[in-house]
């Protein structure tokens, strides 16, 4: 009898241990084995190689697995109809069902993805040299399975909304970090007509007049970056910034001419561009601010970098501001 509880004992630890071991590895994410070899964990290296590459780690665990599965009910069967006899080996077969389905799948695999980290860091090593002494036995399981199509993993947007989501609720991060991963995933469906500044409230200087003549202007813009144009807001020719309009008053420089400030280059882009690429445009070109051109040609607005950046962390309103939401202004100018 006492052999038979040995048996069973031995079979649904081994089987137990490498469901454990299955598990643990399946739940470690590959980026969290990138941070832990970033951190020189003991054990990471290895634990990132069997993660780029699960497969040979895989099938030494499904053989083992079976092999505590299969051959240990054989032995453990033997033992059993040698102690209780033919007649009862079904009522005995039923039992020891229940014990490996409870004892080898559903508690090992439930502890494997509870500790995985620790878990993944020991056996990883010992693990990646077995598979390579079983590198054979791997090699022909591969052959039948190599033909098999394999479906290429990806992550997609609503994922990791509501990883996200779950994240939040967990307390792992903050509800303003939520609410900004949420609003980089809406840059795309937004076009710069949506988030700019309509051409009736823009300000904007003549390039022919003098500096004396938008003196009072100067001092009350709320904007560092003003457009200069000929003629009409259509045929803006340059940006300048009121910093140098100010130097230059302070210099009793009034007689100079506003075309002498339009020194900073113009950057055009059409109502339909999406606004997720406008933040590479702003960093290439190394400006904050771009004049918006309908489909005839026509100055319909300008965009700055702060707009882009408060589609992501809300309004950015500072002591100067009076109005919050330019877009608001102009259309109740327009009404």
């Amino acid at each position: 009898m006492s052999s038979l509880l040995y048996a069973i004992i031995i079979m649904l630890l081994g089987s137990g241990f490498f469901s454990a071991t299955e598990s643990a590895f399946f739940s470690v994410p590959i980026n969290k084995a990138k941070i832990l070899a970033n951190q020189k964990k003991r054990g990471a290296e290895y634990l990132l190689r069997i993660k780029k590459d699960m497969r040979p780690i895989i099938s030494v665990l499904v053989v083992f697995t079976n092999i505590f599965n299969i051959a240990g009910s054989i032995f453990v069967g033997a033992i059993a109809a040698e102690v209780f006899g033919s007649s009862s080996i079904g009522i005995f077969s039923a039992v020891l069902t229940f014990l490996v389905i409870i004892f080898a799948e559903i508690i090992p695999k439930s502890i494997g993805e509870t500790f995985a980290v620790p878990m993944g860091l020991i056996l990883a090593k010992p693990l990646f040299y077995i598979a390579k002494i079983f590198s054979p036995l791997i090699f022909i399981v591969e052959l039948f399975t190599k033909s098999l199509p394999k479906k290429k993993k990806t992550i997609s947007e609503e994922e990791i909304r509501t990883l996200s989501n779950l994240g939040f609720l967990e307390g792992v991060i903050e509800e303003d970090e939520k609410e900004m991963i949420n609003r980089v995933f809406l840059l795309n469906d937004l076009t710069a007509k949506d988030v700019m500044t309509p051409r009736i409230i823009v300000t904007a200087f003549n390039a022919d007049k003098k500096l004396k003549e938008v003196e009072k202007e100067i001092y009350s813009l709320s904007h560092s970056r003003i457009p200069i144009f000929k003629e009409n807001l259509d045929n803006v020719i340059g940006i300048c910034h009121q910093r140098d309009l100010l130097i230059s008053l302070a210099k009793e420089e009034k007689e100079k001419s506003l075309l002498s400030f339009a020194n900073r280059e113009v950057i055009t882009i059409s109502e339909a561009q999406k606004i997720d690429k406008l933040i590479p445009l702003f960093q290439k070109q190394r400006c904050h601010l771009a004049i918006v051109k309908d489909e005839f040609g026509g100055t319909s607005g300008i965009i700055t970098l702060e707009d882009v950046l408060e589609q992501i962390i809300g309004n950015i309103v500072d002591e100067t501001d009076k109005i919050t939401n330019l877009r608001e202004k102009a259309k109740k100018n327009k009404n």
